[in-house]
């Protein structure tokens, strides 16, 4: 039963984590195609450049994803939170 709790718990962090990532995107994905293009990045956030657009897509693709989004900026390289 324990595990049970413990799992719900984990499931219920990851969903408000999720949510909270899914706000971001809206704000910053401008045509709303469900991934960040440079271009939408950059005009997001002031301080964020190409280069830190390339290191924050991992893979390669050329847009970000939400994963990636949460992963810059856990990493700090893109700002998280209120624009």
């Amino acid at each position: 039963m324990n595990m049970k709790i413990a799992n719900l718990a984990i499931a219920a962090t990851l969903t408000i984590g999720s949510v909270a990532i899914a706000q971001d995107v809206k704000v910053v994905d401008i045509d709303a195609d469900g991934v960040i293009s440079v271009e939408e990045l950059m005009a997001a956030y002031d301080d964020v450049n190409e280069d830190i657009f390339t290191a924050s897509d991992t893979n390669g693709d050329g847009v970000l994803d939400m994963d990636e989004l949460a992963s810059a900026q856990e990493d700090g390289l893109i700002p998280s939170g209120e624009m």
